[in-house]
């Protein structure tokens, strides 16, 4: 009888917790705007039940562990269900844009970039030589496939830059023209603020004399 008691009674937990399969999943504390910061303070717990395959889309405990430098890509409700597309990681660490641009090595210091230089985008146009983004990060390269080390002569590559709302602005501009070329300044001063050249100052001084 002892037995049978001993039993029945597993087997009642066992009914008790199919039962009741509800776990815990995150939702928004409070109202959260797009490209606000997902941290613990901005998280909250619900335990609720759901079905297998609406669980997986939602966050739970482990996944906001991972969440470092994540954002919400739309507005929150307070209360809402945080779902895996609601987050994604930020453009970049200090809160710029990342933008990024097609160019060919030869106008990139012959391709000879990393993550974590710093450059000047130089535009070049039938007036003026100007420095329109200066001392930009690089947050990635992306180099051709095909061929040698850069691919095929007049392969272009990518690099990816973090910048501000203007920097964004003037960069797109720049890439528009087309006539532009990415200077590598890691270590040295910075060119902000540097004035345009006029072109017609480029050959000032330096012609003949007599």
């Amino acid at each position: 009888m002892i037995v049978a008691g001993l039993v029945g009674m597993l087997l009642t937990l066992a009914l008790l917790r199919n039962a009741d399969r509800r776990v815990d999943v995150a939702v928004a504390a409070r109202d959260l705007r797009t490209g606000e910061p997902i941290d613990v303070d901005a998280i909250r717990y619900e335990r609720v039940k759901m079905d297998d395959d609406l669980l997986a889309t939602a966050l739970r405990g482990d996944d906001v562990n991972a969440l470092e430098g994540a954002v919400a890509t739309g507005p929150i409700g307070e209360g809402e269900l945080i779902s895996r597309g609601d987050v994604r990681e930020a453009a970049t660490s200090s809160g710029m844009r990342a933008v990024s641009v097609p160019v060919d090595p030869a106008r990139a210091v012959n391709g000879d970039l990393d993550v974590g230089d710093r450059v000047d985008v130089v535009l070049v146009t039938e007036q003026e030589v100007a420095v329109v983004v200066a001392d930009a990060e690089v947050l990635d390269v992306s180099r051709p496939s095909r061929g040698g080390a850069f691919g095929d002569v007049g392969d272009q590559f990518t690099v990816t830059l973090a910048v501000d709302t203007r920097g964004a602005q003037l960069l797109a501009a720049a890439v528009t023209d087309g006539d532009f070329l990415l200077a590598r300044s890691t270590g040295a001063d910075s060119a902000e603020g540097a004035p345009p050249l006029p072109v017609d100052a480029l050959g000032a001084g330096t012609g003949p004399t007599g």
